[in-house]
């Protein structure tokens, strides 16, 4: 399977009738678009780290969840942040296939894993994108916090505590900080988002909801086994995948 084989069979199983209106995602760079992909590396991002890693193992492509390219390059070169990366892919030629908020709303994608992560039953959509659900058990704050950050792996930076007890849960991964009231009226007691301003704090305040924020990367790394997935399922397990998990450490330095 080639690269523009690759990108229909994922437009198919990912449909782009899901995506923003506002977002860019899908095929990113293809320096060889009938180049066979044998072996694809799946991360949250295309970052540097991730790119020489894909080189260095030998796959032919990235697929990531954040867009490469969104918004338009003026000018392509090294001292800019994402041209630098384009440049890197087509001189190594790594081809990358990024899926965005169509994988957010998709049946099966960032945010049904994230409420499967955190255990949430009985789950439905209030927004495209977002999942409200029962929690496993009545939680109180505390308990519910230490869950989702054992569940997550990262420490929750900003919270709301207005309830004790918690039983319906939404979540909205990555950046949630417009769809407060949203989470409100579907019914949660508690909020969770990757990550929001001091605005959105206090409107879940105001609204006398719960609301934690536990990092973009932390509530959307859990779509990487299932994006991997598919990858095998379009290609008929004919490419190999490899995950790139994100490395808070190995990304951010700290």
């Amino acid at each position: 399977m080639n690269v523009y084989e690759l990108s229909a069979a994922l437009d198919e199983r990912i449909p782009l009738s899901l995506r923003e209106e506002w977002d860019t995602d899908g095929l990113m760079v293809a320096p060889d678009g009938k180049k066979e992909i044998k072996k694809a590396l799946i991360a949250l991002d295309a970052t540097s780290p991730a790119l020489e890693y894909a080189v260095k193992t030998g796959a032919d492509a990235v697929i990531t969840h954040h867009p490469l390219v969104f918004d338009p390059l003026k000018r392509l070169c090294e001292d800019d942040a994402a041209g630098k990366r384009v440049i890197f892919c087509v001189r190594n030629g790594v081809s990358v296939l990024s899926y965005h908020t169509r994988l957010d709303s998709a049946e099966g994608g960032v945010n049904d894993r994230l409420a499967e992560a955190l255990g949430l039953k009985n789950t439905r959509a209030f927004l495209p994108f977002g999942r409200v659900g029962d929690t496993a058990r009545e939680y109180g704050f505390g308990e519910f916090r230490a869950m989702c950050e054992q569940a997550l792996g990262e420490t929750a930076f900003a919270c709301v505590k207005k309830r004790e007890s918690i039983k319906k849960a939404a979540v909205v991964s990555g950046g949630g900080k417009h769809f407060v009231r949203d989470a409100f009226l579907a019914g949660a007691d508690v909020y969770v988002t990757g990550e929001a301003d001091h605005a959105a704090l206090i409107e879940a305040a105001e609204y006398g909801m719960n609301m934690l924020c536990l990092t973009h990367h932390a509530t959307e790394r859990v779509v990487l086994p299932a994006l991997a997935r598919f990858v095998r399922e379009a290609s008929r397990d004919r490419i190999e995948t490899e995950i790139f998990d994100f490395d808070r450490v190995n990304e951010y330095g700290v």
